[in-house]
């Protein structure tokens, strides 16, 4: 704990933030001080004394973030209503600020803290255990407040990847009906960790995220599954293009991707899939 109190520390030494240049706003100077203030509070914590330090650094790295986006102009990421969450997970705090994790039923969110600020992320998601495990993305500024589609639902252990766009700003990470003990993990990863395709690739986890760095190719998807079964292609900008194939159970179709971008897996639990380029056209060419 004491090592993720220093590493805190640093990051703050490392800012590039002047409080009194002419461009620092009073919001952005409060979004400092109350970082430094953090610190602080997490400096002085009772040696043992986890969940103090902890909230600290929540508190501190929140800080960061919306003075992250203060300075470039994104929308703020807000907090919620405490009594929304209460009781709140404890949270494991390591040296790695973009690792989270718990240990208790409840309810806790997840403040997206981007290697990339303004760019999308890739949600590492983890759950060992038994219960109802869930994660929803969330969409929290001072001017707006919306929940998106679940992104997991499962009753037992769980390992995937997702990728978040940039308008989300918050997980929220839910865990009920346990039996026995459990732990979860958030890890968030810039997107160049996505999985590299280049013409093959194959898998057993419930969701993927894939990255083609080619050009406009067919893929042949086939999915081994007693359930529903779902691959997406995303453009790098999400205006610019999405498209979609599914089946039910074993199956196989074919995915045309027009450019690069990534291509998202989801296949129920304990299935398989496979992913093999059939056909690849140089831009503005045509289908042989």
């Amino acid at each position: 704990m004491g090592e993720a109190v220093t590493v805190f520390g640093e990051e703050l030494e490392s800012l590039a933030f002047d409080p009194a240049s002419p461009a620092a706003t009073a919001a952005m100077i409060t979004d400092y001080g109350t970082a430094l203030d953090c610190y602080e509070q997490a400096k002085a914590a009772p040696v043992g004394d986890e969940p103090e330090i902890a909230r600290a650094l929540d508190r501190g790295r929140a800080a960061l973030i919306r003075l992250s986006a203060r300075i470039d102009g994104r929308p703020i990421p807000i907090e919620a209503l405490e009594s929304l969450l209460a009781p709140a997970p404890p949270v494991l705090v390591s040296e790695d600020r973009y690792l989270h994790s718990g240990t208790a039923p409840g309810e806790f969110d997840v403040l997206i803290d981007r290697p990339e600020p303004g760019s999308p992320v890739i949600a590492d998601i983890a759950f060992e255990g038994h219960g109802n495990f869930f994660v929803r993305p969330l969409t929290r500024t001072e001017g707006r407040l919306t929940t998106g589609q679940t992104l997991v639902n499962f009753q037992h252990a769980y390992q995937g990847r997702h990728l978040v766009d940039t308008s989300v700003t918050h997980l929220r990470v839910g865990v009920k009906n346990t039996q026995g003990p459990c732990r979860w993990t958030v890890r968030f990863l810039p997107v160049d960790r996505a999985l590299s395709f280049t013409g093959a690739a194959h898998g057993t986890t419930a969701h993927e995220v894939l990255a083609h760095t080619g050009g406009r190719a067919r893929i042949v998807v086939q999915a081994r599954t007693t359930g529903t079964w779902r691959v997406t292609y995303r453009a790098p900008r999400r205006d610019s293009g999405t498209d979609w194939i599914h089946g039910l159970g074993d199956g196989s179709q074919d995915l045309v991707v027009p450019a690069a971008g990534w291509i998202l897996v989801q296949v129920p639990d304990g299935g398989s899939w496979s992913l093999q380029t059939r056909d690849v056209v140089p831009s503005g060419g045509g289908w042989a």
